[in-house]
Formats: C-alpha cells, structure tokens, sequence
C-alpha cells in the first residue's frame, strides 16, 4: 500500500515536471510580461509617505459613589473614531492643510486618514495619513488633531461651565456669609447665631474646594508623543513589486498552457471521433 502511495506521487511529480517543461515557452513569456508591467508601474507610480501621531483623548470628572474623584473621557471613543470616517469631520482649515497647492477634498481626507484605538490604554487613538510627501503628511495629520482637540475641548466645554458656574455661585454665597460674620462680630448677635453663620462658611469653603479639584480633574486632548513622519517611502519596495509580477506572470502561463492542453485533448477526440 506504501510502495503504490509512493509510486503514485512519483507519477504525479512528473507529469508536473513533464507538464511544465512543455510549457516553459509560455510560462517564461508570461514572467516576462509581468516583470515588465511591474517596471512601468514602478516607473509610472509615485511614492506616498505615512505620518502618525497617537492622541491622548480630553478627559473631565464624573464622580461616582465608589470614587468621587473619578474621571471619564468627554465623549466615547467610538464616537471620535467614527466620526473621523466622515468627511465632514474635516472643516476648510484641515482641508488646506493637506492639499499641498491641489485640489483636495474632504472626501479624499477621509479616505487616507486611518484612525486606530488600542486595546491599552483606553483613552488612546492613533491617527495615520499618507500622502505623496513626508512634511503634507505631518502637517495633515497635525491638522486633524487640532480639529480633534477643538471638537473634544467644545463637548467638554459644556460640563465645564456648569462646574465653573457651580464654583461662582458659591463664592458669591461665601462673600455674603463673611459679610454676615463681620456684621456678627461687630453687633455681638448671640454666639448660635454666630456659629450657625461661621459654620455655613467652612461648609462653603469645601465644596468650593471640592468643585475646584473636579475642575482641575479635566484635562485637554493631547499628544502622547510628537508627530512621527519618517522620511523613507511607506509604498511598497521593488522587490516586492517585481516578485509580484513575476508571480502573477507564471499563474497565467500556467492557467494559458492548461487552457491549450485542454483545447488539444479536446480536439483529439473530435478527431478521432470523425476517424
């Protein structure tokens, strides 16, 4: 059983062999095509250049009954990430900023911006860009993070205001409370009285301090590291290139000579069919 398994595959191998020394003409004439059309697109393409920055997204307080000093991301990632796949997200500012001179639009932004969010850590994006050099690529991808930084800081802006509004209330309370206490001290109200009052300001005080730790809890967008923009190519190398069409130039050799063996075989039995 071995020895018809292994007589088997010897046949096999070389009615491969067999098959493709036959077609060596053919095969060999497609690889060549395919290396040739592998050198015009090398010769006829342009290079792109990649640029990436990985942004730390804007953060506020959102206290908890476990924590009360805990913080939360002023929008979801998933709302920023997609957001970005839209080309509205870019406004006429970016726009300029990654045409170079040409005629570029929104649309074109959004489809060679790439936006990626890491498992770890949980308040990180990474942003790419591509582009036909390495100083557009870096200054667009600087571009879609000042956008990014102003979309982040006017969500957060909404929440901060109240906190702000909060603190002012209360340091306006805090005034009219030492007013109440001078007044106290200087027309000798009854000690309760008095108390009740200089109580109501340390109250005062600690949520005022209170509120001004979860103010300064909030932090901007901002970059984790700067703005990487290397200036080697990121299109793909020669090698690769010419590998691939001589790759495909030998599929087709192989598929053109199955096709006329196919054809021959055919024409064969017609023959002898008709004989």
């Amino acid at each position: 059983m071995m020895e018809q398994r292994s007589f088997d595959e010897e046949i096999n191998l070389f009615s491969v062999v067999s098959f493709l020394r036959r077609g060596i003409g053919t095969i060999a004439l497609c690889c060549s095509i395919g290396a040739i059309l592998a050198g015009i697109f090398l010769w006829r393409s342009q290079p792109f250049y990649q640029a990436s920055a990985q942004l730390v997204l804007a953060a506020s307080s959102n206290p908890t009954q476990l924590d009360p000093d805990a913080v939360a991301l002023v929008e979801p990632r998933e709302h920023v990430t997609f957001r970005l796949r839209s080309p509205s997200a870019f406004d006429q500012q970016t726009v300029s900023a990654c045409s170079d001179g040409g005629p570029v639009t929104a649309e074109q932004i959004s489809q060679n911006v790439r936006v990626t969010a890491p498992s770890v850590p949980s308040d990180v994006i990474e942003i790419s860009f591509t582009a036909p050099a390495a100083e557009l690529a870096r200054q667009c991808v600087a571009a879609i993070v000042r956008g990014i930084q102003e979309q982040q800081t006017l969500v957060a802006s909404i929440s901060l205001e109240h906190l702000k509004s909060q603190i002012r209330s209360l340091q306006d309370q805090l005034v009219e409370n030492s007013k109440l206490l001078k007044e106290a001290q200087d027309s000798g109200w009854q000690q309760a009285i008095y108390l009740a009052t200089r109580d109501d300001a340390i109250a005062l005080r600690k949520d005022i301090a209170d509120l001004t730790g979860k103010l300064e809890l909030s932090k901007p967008a901002t970059l984790l590291s700067p703005i990487y923009a290397p200036s080697n190519a990121a299109s793909p190398t020669k090698i690769t290139i010419l590998t691939a069409g001589l790759f495909v130039g030998f599929v087709i050799g192989v598929l053109v000579n199955l096709l006329k063996s196919a054809y021959l075989r055919h024409r064969n039995r017609r023959s002898r069919s008709n004989g």
